[in-house]
């Protein structure tokens, strides 16, 4: 089976030396989903620090298989009328 790596950046680099053998990148794509939900659900400021957290995924030989990349975006927000508002809670039901 084919080993990948996954790395982290957030704003520093954690390079996975290790990795994990998966079976196809279909696999690592899943396996790299739960690392990163894993990564927030111990520190959620991992993201909200840096405003971004990237993990790369590579193949043994060291080329970049894919990549998941979050962002947190800072805005300024208004809400709604109550009216407008209170349409929105209702359609989300």
């Amino acid at each position: 089976m084919p080993r990948y790596y996954f790395h982290v950046c957030d704003g520093t680099q954690d390079i996975d030396e290790q990795g994990h053998e998966l079976a196809d990148d279909l696999a690592a794509r899943r396996e790299a989903v739960h690392y990163c939900c894993g990564l927030l659900g111990d520190d959620p400021d991992l993201l909200l620090a840096d405003e971004n957290l990237r993990i790369n995924v590579t193949a043994e030989d060291g080329h970049l298989r894919f990549a998941i990349v979050l962002n947190a975006i800072s805005v300024d927000w208004q809400p709604g009328t109550r009216a407008e508002t209170q349409r929105l809670t209702d359609t989300q039901r």
